[in-house]
């Protein structure tokens, strides 16, 4: 009888220890999306940046404030990010997992340059 009761209660813990390991992960794996999205807009931007005629100073301006907005979102996401993770980040095991989400989730970006792609998927493995 002790040694159902025992073993259950063990079973009950490791269910709800292995079920809180997947919910954490799904959030940072929602969370590394976020970023990835924004990093996407950011080089984006940067793309047409580079690529408007320089005497176009109104499209320049456009684009600068444009590229402005998209920093400032990607400050505001890492600061809830370090808020919400807090020490964890300082973790080996923690930033591995980050970048190995981070890359998944910058393939799917259509900004990407050849390299940058080939670098991302260089760093999946």
């Amino acid at each position: 009888m002790k040694i159902s009761v025992i073993f259950y209660s063990i079973l009950i813990a490791g269910l709800i220890g292995i079920s809180g390991c997947g919910n954490e992960d799904r959030e940072l794996k929602k969370d590394t999306k976020e970023i990835a999205d924004v990093m996407c807009k950011t080089m984006g931007a940067m793309t047409k940046l580079k690529a408007v005629d320089p005497t176009d100073s109104a499209m320049v301006s456009r684009l600068q404030a444009e590229y402005q907005i998209i920093q400032a979102d990607m400050a505001k996401l890492y600061e809830e990010f370090r808020k919400k993770y807090g020490d964890k980040t300082t973790s080996k095991e923690f930033t591995e997992k980050f970048r190995k989400y981070l890359n998944e989730s910058m393939l799917d970006c259509k900004n990407l340059s050849k390299e940058d792609r080939e670098a991302f998927e260089k760093g999946m493995k």
